[in-house]
């Protein structure tokens, strides 16, 4: 089928399982692109095999493995799965660290025999597993023009993970995933039930209101990231960082939403996005 096809697979994966990322990557140059859509399908496909619900704790483990020996044939240069071959062929250009893609592996395999977090320390460790790889992935395709870039990034990668986890508090209970950490609900007087009930009480929009202070401190935090990429890369950082943003002020606005709906945006709603975006990425155009 050809390395073509192997782009159109990623291509696929992103843009069905990633909207909140894909308008950033599009402005990409296309290697960038190329690289950034391979590098998240293949973290995709890790993260969809711990999501399965049908499938026991064994098989995603088996599954998990098999898809970390792809990860071996990947930098081997032997690649089997089309997704696999597409990162392998970004890897001539790119030099992506294999230990990024190890650790949310490695996160994915927490999920899947998933172990209530805590404390606070322990939410920043798991984010740095399934946030902060990508995070550092991205940077190695981005490209850094400040020694500081990658402190800025972890924190980018810590808002985004936290919005989400806000955003998703339903679904991932569902899953019997708790991602906030116990001394959060203990503090804010929260049972787990307590997180989905339909008439939520006082100290959970105390526990989502410290989940939104964290992203937002974070999101602070990285604002020096969108200067600190290369050019062609900065209006992708500014846009990844402003949708999320986007999504975490309307949690913050009307957070029993995500007891109801899974918050997102509409095209219309993604580019006034691009245009703030723009701005702050110092380009010349939407691409």
């Amino acid at each position: 089928m050809g390395i073509d096809n192997d782009r159109r697979v990623c291509e696929e994966i992103t843009e069905r399982s990633g909207p909140n990322f894909s308008i950033g990557f599009r402005t990409l140059p296309p290697p960038k692109l190329r690289a950034i859509q391979a590098s998240y399908a293949f973290c995709r496909i890790a993260d969809d095999v711990a999501d399965l619900p049908s499938t026991s704790g064994a098989d995603v483990t088996e599954r998990l493995t098999q898809w970390r020996e792809e990860l071996d044939r990947v930098y081997e240069g032997s690649a089997t799965h089309p997704v696999g071959r597409a990162l392998a062929e970004s890897l001539r250009e790119f030099s992506i660290p294999r230990k990024s893609f190890e650790d949310l592996i490695e996160g994915c395999r927490r999920d899947a025999d998933f172990v209530a977090l805590q404390t606070q320390r322990d939410l920043e460790a798991y984010c740095d597993l399934v946030a902060t790889s990508m995070g550092r992935i991205c940077l190695s395709i981005f490209g850094e023009c400040d020694p500081r870039a990658p402190q800025w990034a972890r924190a980018l990668s810590h808002a985004l993970q936290m919005t989400n986890i806000l955003r998703d508090v339903r679904e991932d209970f569902e899953r019997g995933r708790i991602y906030f950490p116990l001394e959060w609900l203990q503090e804010a007087d929260v049972s787990p039930q307590g997180l989905v009930e339909d008439a939520p009480r006082l100290g959970w929009y105390e526990l989502m209101a410290r989940g939104v202070e964290f992203s937002r401190v974070r999101f602070r935090q990285s604002l020096r990231l969108v200067q600190a990429v290369d050019p062609d890369s900065r209006l992708a950082v500014a846009l990844m960082r402003g949708v999320y943003m986007e999504i975490l002020q309307r949690i913050e606005e009307d957070p029993r939403r995500v007891l109801r709906e899974r918050i997102t945006l509409d095209q219309q709603e993604q580019w006034a996005v691009a245009r703030r975006a723009q701005m702050a990425a110092g380009s010349a155009s939407v691409v």
